[in-house]
């Protein structure tokens, strides 16, 4: 029968054992930290709890296989841990991976549009009343265009002998031989083809304005110049007779005269100006 021989392990040569397993299992762990750390980049986007709970458990799982023995593998756990305080400097925090970079840009809503108020209406004003009357105008001056005046309605100092001291009319000094026009439409009452004194050459013209009789007077036409007879009808702007000298008169011009009612004098420029507006 074959002797058998009983081996006792010296105490010192348990301890070396020990070591050397406990020194696989700390070279293990430490070995798979750098694949641990490549795998942090395969495993970024992972959540910062799972991506420690995943470098524990490997952890573990190399310091199980190394140290089987119950005695190694508490102290490769230890090891393990120390190692894991390591791997956790390597996990990014979860500020970092929580962190969204947004741009610069904000969305808010449209302003609405601001209403325009609607323009007043223009109102009229005494400028407007006094502007110049158009070309086809129910009223209009003798001669388009402004002329000079020498002497205005009203009171003077007469400059003829048999000239009166009050002025009834307005002269108007367009230049001689310069047609005169009928101010409105009208009738032809009365003229003169010759010159018999006072007036000279003259046509006196009835109108209807604003519902009312109005005469029109002019004087002092040259002789043979006169366009129209008594009776005729004529419109705005006829021609009636040329500027002259004809009659009780110190130079060629026109006197002018608005009669209301067909008598009484008035004044010719305000009259005209309201209506024709200013020359």
């Amino acid at each position: 029968m074959p002797r058998l021989t009983r081996f006792t392990l010296i105490p010192s040569q348990a301890a070396a054992g020990g070591f050397a397993m406990l020194f696989a299992g700390l070279l293990t762990v430490i070995l798979g930290i750098p694949a641990q750390a490549s795998e942090l980049d395969d495993y970024s986007w992972l959540p910062p709890a799972a991506l420690e709970a995943s470098v524990r458990a490997s952890a573990e799982a190399s310091a199980n296989v190394a140290a089987p023995d119950p005695t190694a593998r508490a102290a490769a756990a230890s090891d393990a841990s120390a190692a894991e305080t390591t791997l956790q400097g390597l996990v990014p925090s979860a500020a970092a991976t929580a962190t969204v970079h947004r741009d610069g840009f904000t969305v808010t809503d449209a302003p609405k549009p601001v209403p325009v108020p609607a323009a007043p209406a223009a109102v009229p004003t005494a400028d407007d009343a006094a502007a110049p009357a158009a070309a086809n105008a129910a009223v209009q001056w003798p001669f388009p265009g402004s002329v000079r005046l020498s002497g205005p309605y009203g009171p003077r100092d007469a400059p003829c002998g048999g000239c009166s001291t009050f002025h009834k009319g307005l002269d108007m000094l367009p230049g001689e031989g310069a047609p005169a026009l009928a101010v409105a439409d009208g009738v032809v009452r009365e003229v003169s083809a010759t010159d018999n004194g006072g007036f000279g050459v003259y046509a006196i013209v009835d109108h209807t304005v604003d519902g009312q009789l109005v005469s029109s007077v002019y004087a002092h036409f040259q002789a043979g110049s006169l366009q129209v007879s008594a009776g005729e009808s004529v419109g705005v702007g006829t021609h009636l007779g040329n500027v002259g000298s004809t009659g009780q008169s110190t130079g060629p011009h026109l006197h002018f005269e608005i009669l209301i009612d067909g008598i009484t004098p008035t004044d010719p420029y305000a009259w005209m100006s309201q209506r024709a507006g200013p020359m």
